[in-house]
């Protein structure tokens, strides 16, 4: 076991690496901003109960990540870097959990390593720094596995029952049901070493009373409150609907597009998991050689994760992240053995800290909607009222609610002059294309602003080296913002 020293200083090491450049990057639409202004929303309003965006109700996941972004908007303000805190801690807990899990099953060599890959693997690094729900769920999700692991040793052991079916339940209340499945690793691993597994009835239903508990001291009035909207909203459409059809064109349409989709996981991982995908194919070719009983175990996570996503229709690379620290685990005793491990974690470390504290400064001019508030903010009131026409993110209502207490308005090109005339100052943001279709009063202020949409992307072709490659690059907007003082 690591002295606690030194997991200490490797969880600072985490949360400092996650954190630097958080402040100059612009929060990313779609997902981070509406997270962000929702906490922003439940700090205001005092409603811890129930989040809201732009003054409506916002189902789409429970409310953990929202009480700890206001948390840290009381320490740190209402700023980028504070509401993606909280997702750096949690990715540094994971990944000294993961260190500590690992070498309690393959000893302190490759425990170390085991918390050293998960910590700098792409897609934690992405999602360390997102103010969105992922972390949380990774992390209670990793506690759940190990306490479950723990139990099939002692299982007379009230604490890692506890454990267990405490991480099951703040899992749930991080991102809902995919936290639970959990429950299903002991059977795997029993399915897997062609043991006996004994199911105890009267402590998974104890267990489960727990796990309800704990959902339902928020759900039971949250559905009551909303009329049953949450129910419906949160498991219906975010849940249900999300795999039965792809949400915002994250996967294939028809069943043409579901199976062409159906390795997107195994792919995606390649990318995902870099820079450590490239002991993956030896992983995988020792472990169909040979398997001993803990590493059965901590394939029943990574399969039934792979294997749930990959039947859900919505797919996003982030999905299969909670079978991340057990997939560390267990690429770590590869890595462990190689003379080149040091060299790739110094180099990945530095990479990461050269885009954290160079790239994000290098690419903030290109968010449009930071850049828009930051011009337009002197020129209005708190009571400005606020509105765009042809251009939704949300991220121009993070911005803009730094100072306006109105909430902001959609507009279409026949509501623009009636909501510009309106008495009192107003600002609207229109897409460059839209101009044509409204008029403009020579007395208003007019500035413009062009940038990128890094939340929708496109094939184009990219010149490089005398020659046009086709590469995914994100969509060009010119954007001008119109005030009336």
């Amino acid at each position: 076991m690591a002295k606690p020293v030194y997991l200490a200083l490797f969880f600072l090491s985490a949360v400092l690496l996650y954190s630097v450049g958080n402040w100059s990057l612009p929060l990313i639409d779609r997902d981070e901003p509406r997270f962000a202004e929702a906490s922003r929303e439940m700090r205001q309003s005092a409603d811890f109960l129930i989040p809201r965006l732009n003054g409506e109700y916002r189902f789409d996941k429970p409310p953990l990540i929202y009480w700890c972004q206001v948390l840290a908007f009381d320490v740190f303000g209402e700023n980028d870097f504070a509401a993606r805190f909280p997702s750096a801690i949690f990715a540094a807990l994971t990944a000294a959990a993961t260190w500590i899990f690992a070498s309690r099953i393959f000893g302190p060599h490759v425990g170390v390593w085991s918390g050293l890959i998960l910590a700098t693997c792409l897609q934690v690094f992405i999602h360390a720094r997102a103010a969105v729900a992922d972390m949380p769920l990774v992390f209670f999700f990793l506690t759940a596995t190990w306490a479950d692991w723990e139990k099939l040793r002692n299982p007379r052991s009230a604490i890692w029952w506890w454990t267990f079916y405490l991480s099951l339940g703040l899992g749930f209340l991080a991102k809902g049901p995919a936290a639970l499945l959990p429950i299903f690793f002991a059977p795997v691993q029993s399915f897997l070493n062609c043991s006996r597994f004994r199911f105890k009835f009267r402590s998974a239903l104890l267990g489960g009373f727990v796990v309800l508990s704990m959902i339902g001291a928020w759900g039971i009035p949250a559905v009551i409150a909303t009329n049953g909207e949450y129910l419906r909203n949160g498991l219906g459409k975010h849940v249900l609907e999300r795999s039965l059809q792809p949400m915002e064109t994250h996967g294939g349409e028809g069943f043409a597009g579901y199976l062409f989709f159906l390795p997107f996981y195994l792919v995606a991982s390649f990318f995902s998991f870099f820079p450590w995908c490239f002991f993956l194919p030896a992983c995988m070719k020792r472990l169909l050689a040979a398997r001993e009983p803990d590493e059965n175990y901590l394939l029943g996570p990574i399969l039934i994760v792979v294997l749930v996503f990959t039947l859900i229709e919505t797919k996003l690379p982030h999905y299969v992240l909670p079978a991340y620290p057990m997939l560390a685990t267990l690429v770590a005793r590869q890595v462990s053995e190689s003379k080149w491990r040091l060299s790739i974690l110094a180099s990945v470390v530095v990479l990461y800290l050269f885009i954290a504290l160079v790239g994000f400064r290098i690419i903030e001019p290109e968010f449009p909607s930071k850049r828009i508030a930051k011009t337009a903010l002197p020129l209005i009131s708190p009571e400005t009222r606020t509105a765009s026409l042809n251009y939704d993110e949300q991220s121009l209502i993070w911005y803009l609610r730094q100072k306006t207490r109105l909430f902001h308005r959609r507009l279409d090109s026949s509501n623009f002059s009636d909501f510009m005339n309106q008495p009192g100052s107003a600002l609207c943001v229109v897409n460059q294309e839209s101009i044509g279709k409204i008029h403009l009063n020579p007395d208003w202020k007019i500035f413009e602003v062009s940038g990128y949409n890094f939340a929708r992307w496109k094939i184009a072709s990219v010149p490089f080296s005398g020659i046009r490659i086709p590469l995914p690059v994100p969509q060009p907007i010119d954007l001008v913002t119109i005030v009336k003082t």
